[in-house]
């Protein structure tokens, strides 16, 4: 059993550094590498959020839960918000509405609201803010955040997939 689950790690980062246009991200079968060998595009695409205005908006919306769910995963809503990532704060809840995920969309609300505050788009200014607002009870209101999103009640892998069929001619260029 272990020895399959390796082959098919190997077989998958073999696959993934293979692809590296467009049309071959295209050409994936499985749903979960799709998704993600669209998410790298994007990213590459962006310079990982460095020139996000290269992006249309439906590639945004894969940008900005994409990488909601990799910060969340890696540490948390706070995480998010401090990171460069944090200057996407503020349209979470659309982006998680546009794919289709009320319940994610919901917890992302909570997560915003408990900061009681729209957080600045500089990285600097928004860490500032942070270190002062967020005390015990915001901590403990994301951390109730981080627990909902963990409980995976809506399959975001194929939410972004059905977003990006439904919206194919956004993501072919």
């Amino acid at each position: 059993m272990e020895e399959d689950l390796e082959e098919q790690i190997a077989k998958s980062m073999e696959e993934f550094q293979k692809v590296k246009t467009i049309e071959q991200v295209w050409e994936i079968e499985d749903q979960n590498n799709f998704v993600a060998h669209m998410s790298l595009y994007i990213d590459e695409k962006c310079e990982y959020g460095d020139k996000i205005g290269k992006l249309n908006k439906k590639e945004k919306v894969i940008f900005i839960t994409k990488n909601l769910e990799d910060e969340v995963y890696n540490g948390g809503f706070l995480q998010f918000f401090y990171n460069s990532s944090g200057i996407f704060s503020n349209q979470l809840v659309k982006a998680f509405q546009e794919i289709g995920a009320t319940y994610t969309a919901d917890i992302c609300q909570k997560a915003v609201k408990a900061l009681k505050r729209r957080l600045p788009k500089n990285e600097e200014r928004r860490e500032k803010l942070l270190d002062k607002i967020v005390d015990k009870d915001i901590e403990n209101i994301l951390s109730e955040c981080d627990d909902m999103f963990y409980e995976e009640k809506e399959d975001l892998v194929q939410l972004n997939y059905e977003y990006i069929m439904k919206n194919k001619s956004y993501f072919i260029k």
